[in-house]
């Protein structure tokens, strides 16, 4: 079996495993969780091979059934599809963190364990689609799981917080997929590679426009970019621990994806519009949901907003659409996934033992949980962007983007935004390590087991050393980059 053979076990074997789960676990429930670790990081091993086999290739395709594209359904795997290797491994060290927690996973631990890997399989699914109807059916396999694994926290706020989460999740379902519909009444196609290349023979602006307008909202809703993140915060804080790090970390992507997708799909069509579109409402939200986070007294929902403004450093170095600045943003949603994977499961292991959610009521937990406490304030100061970490590569990338497109102002912001999050970086690092416990619980407090420790090691260890690997990656994402910048340079507002 070569290369491209492998490709549709990235989302069939996750599927595939999460499908026999439960009638598994009727009679060997204590294989549940086995199973789906294993399913998750055999994926992950799928997904690096798929991508060492890639070299010095843009992409490796898969004709599903023989049936060549655009008449046949296509699977693809080039440069940004390599996510699925972060996809993967957060999901499997979630799952692992998750081992010591089955009495908050409710009461069947093999269905939480299902949806985790019908997510991954999703999420993967939506990575290598090569036409725009798969895109929506991985986009709505994994929305669907995510509402449910939401729900799946206890108390009546999750299943709020799940009605709130698929209430505009709804929404950008069907704006993406009215802007499908209108794409293939203008071109006969759905294999984006193929739209690409029919949308300006068809002549038509006004419709192409509306199109793009549609995918675009939708997709902004998905990622949560200002101002349509409101839904965030409640759906991230509500939910169980390894869930909020799997929708901060790698379901919001899907969204990010999906404009990355649509610049290449829509060209010259969506710039400069979208470009500046972008660019704004990045800025903002820098901004906005670094200020947020820093006023926050709840762990969670200070992260949640954190997540709000490095969503806002993607869309700002999309928009501002030079090599360097869509390098940076190509580079910080991976870079972030782990980061940010890390940051949640570590505040997940406090809260668990503790049931405690305010930061100031966690003061002094970091000398009776020094390793799940030293776990947070590393990926804190690695959210900040602190060099050598993750996070420096990509803002630095999208800050020399900047400075290329001669734009002072959103280097200030870029560097404010920075500055904010070392801010309530350290607001909770000196709550946890020098300020003097005041809750019962606090005291009474002892460190998590290994098998929790273990995965905020790992993502922590990664976001603090992955920047001595920028150069690597954002030569690697390069070609994306260049592709990006080259749809949409022959307009005017092309850089």
């Amino acid at each position: 079996m070569n290369g491209p053979d492998l490709l549709p076990l990235v989302f069939m074997l996750p599927l595939v495993v999460a499908a026999l789960l439960p009638a598994l676990a009727l009679k060997r429930p204590e294989l549940s969780w086995a199973l789906a670790l294993t399913a998750a990081l055999v994926t992950a091993g799928v997904a690096a091979v798929l991508t060492a086999t890639l070299g010095e290739s843009l992409a490796l395709r898969y004709p599903v059934g023989g049936w060549a594209a655009p008449l046949g359904i296509e699977l693809v795997f080039d440069r940004l599809s390599a996510i699925t290797i972060v996809f993967s491994g957060v999901t499997a060290l979630a799952l692992v963190f998750s081992r010591t927690l089955a009495g908050g996973l409710g009461p069947r631990p093999a269905l939480f364990h299902a949806l985790v890997l019908v997510n991954l399989g999703g999420l993967n699914g939506f990575a290598v689609a090569g036409d725009l109807f798969n895109l929506f059916v991985f986009m709505e396999l994994l929305s669907v799981s995510a509402y449910a694994l939401v729900a799946a926290g206890r108390g009546s706020g999750s299943a709020l917080a799940a009605l709130k989460y698929l209430l505009p999740g709804a929404v950008s379902s069907l704006l993406v997929l009215f802007s499908i519909g209108v794409v293939f009444a203008l071109t006969g196609s759905l294999n984006m590679a193929d739209v690409a290349e029919r949308l300006g023979p068809a002549g038509a602006p006004a419709a192409t426009a509306l199109a793009v307008a549609l995918f675009a909202s939708g997709f902004m809703i998905k990622a949560a970019l200002f101002p349509l993140h409101f839904w965030l915060p409640d759906a991230h804080s509500a939910a169980p621990g390894p869930v909020s790090a799997l929708l901060s970390a790698l379901v919001v992507k899907v969204g990010v994806i999906g404009l990355i997708r649509g610049q290449l799909l829509f060209g010259e069509a969506a710039a400069p519009a979208l470009s500046q579109v972008l660019m704004l409402l990045g800025a903002v939200a820098i901004v906005a949901g670094a200020v947020a986070a820093t006023v926050q007294s709840e762990l969670k929902r200070l992260l949640a907003y954190s997540t709000v403004s490095n969503v806002g450093y993607i869309a700002l170095g999309l928009g501002l659409a030079t090599t360097a600045s869509v390098a940076g943003s190509l580079v910080h949603v991976g870079y972030h996934g782990v980061t940010k994977a890390g940051v949640f499961l570590a505040a997940a292991a406090l809260i668990e033992r503790t049931g405690l959610h305010d930061i100031e009521d966690l003061r002094g937990l970091g000398h009776r949980m020094p390793w799940s406490a030293a776990a947070i304030s590393a990926g804190m100061v690695a959210l900040a962007g602190v060099p050598p970490s993750a996070a420096f590569v990509g803002k630095w990338q999208i800050a020399l983007g900047a400075l290329e497109a001669q734009q002072p102002v959103l280097i200030a912001v870029i560097l404010g935004g920075a500055l904010l999050a070392l801010g309530y970086g350290i607001r909770v690092i000196n709550a946890l390590f020098f300020r003097s416990p005041t809750h019962a619980r606090v005291v009474a407090a002892r460190e998590a087991p290994p098998s929790t420790v273990l995965p905020l090691v790992v993502l922590v260890g990664l976001a603090l050393s992955a920047g001595l690997t920028g150069a690597l990656m954002i030569d690697f994402v390069g070609p994306v980059a260049t592709a990006i910048v080259g749809a949409i340079a022959e307009t005017p507002g092309g850089r």
